[in-house]
């Protein structure tokens, strides 16, 4: 679960890091089409790190999710032994 946590807050601040140091220059160009050619190389930089980060993210999570769930399962499990030994001293049955 500290795998996954550390995950998500890692690529939360490489996303913030990413966002406050990325500045794309449209400008001198005469249209649309000649804008988009110069600042393609970045766009598709930029594109590569989205995935990336969406893909890191997604791990996290699911690493998240599976901690929860164990640990949900192993606190069941404690608490049906706990529940049997109640019963066992109630009738004096031993294992």
């Amino acid at each position: 679960m500290v795998v996954g946590l550390l995950m998500i807050i890692g690529i939360f601040f490489l996303s913030l890091n990413e966002y406050m140091h990325v500045r794309v220059q449209l400008s001198g160009a005469s249209n649309i089409m000649e804008a988009l050619t110069k600042s393609s190389g970045l766009l598709i930089e930029l594109l590569f790190k989205v995935a990336f980060l969406g893909i890191a993210l997604a791990a996290g999570a699911t690493l998240v999710r599976h901690a929860v769930s164990l640990l949900r399962e192993g606190k069941r499990k404690e608490e049906k032994a706990t529940d049997e030994d109640r019963v066992r001293s109630i009738f004096g049955r031993g294992s």
